[in-house]
C-alpha cells in the first residue's frame, strides 16, 4: 500500500494509535496524499513461543484496519478525548462512520485537512 501512496506523493506521515473501540486500541501509519486520508493499522501482539507462534502473530498482524478517504468523503472533523488525551482527530465520512487516532497535534491535522476539504 505504501508504494501506491509514495507515487501519489506523500505529504504528511505519522505514526498513530487507531481507536477501533473504546477498549481496542491499535498501532498504525496515518497518511496524508495530495487526494486522501489514508489510515493504515494492524493489530499487534499476540503472544507465544516457536514456530506456531510466530506463525499466529504473522495472521493476525497481517490484517489491516482503518480507511482510506477521498477528501470529498469527509463529512466532518472534531478533536474528541480518551481519558486524559485530548489530541484524538475524529473523522466523520459521509456514511456517518467515525473513525477515532490519537495523533500528536490535533491542531495541525486539523488545519492540513480542512485545506484541503
Amino acid at each position: 500500500m505504501k508504494e501506491e501512496l509514495v507515487k501519489e506523493g506523500i505529504l504528511k506521515e505519522e505514526k498513530v494509535g487507531y481507536l477501533k473501540s473504546k477498549m481496542n486500541l491499535m498501532q498504525g501509519t496515518l497518511y496524508l496524499t495530495p487526494n486522501r486520508l489514508v489510515l493504515d493499522a494492524h493489530k499487534t501482539g499476540v503472544g507465544g513461543f516457536g514456530m506456531l507462534g510466530a506463525l499466529l502473530k504473522k495472521q493476525v498482524e497481517n490484517k489491516s484496519f482503518g480507511f482510506n478517504l477521498e477528501f470529498k468523503d469527509i463529512k466532518q472533523i472534531a478533536q474528541g478525548k480518551h481519558g486524559l488525551q485530548k489530541n484524538v482527530l475524529e473523522i466523520t465520512d459521509k456514511h456517518n462512520e467515525t473513525y477515532r487516532i490519537m495523533v500528536k497535534n490535533y491542531e495541525e491535522w486539523e488545519s492540513e485537512l480542512n485545506q484541503k476539504r
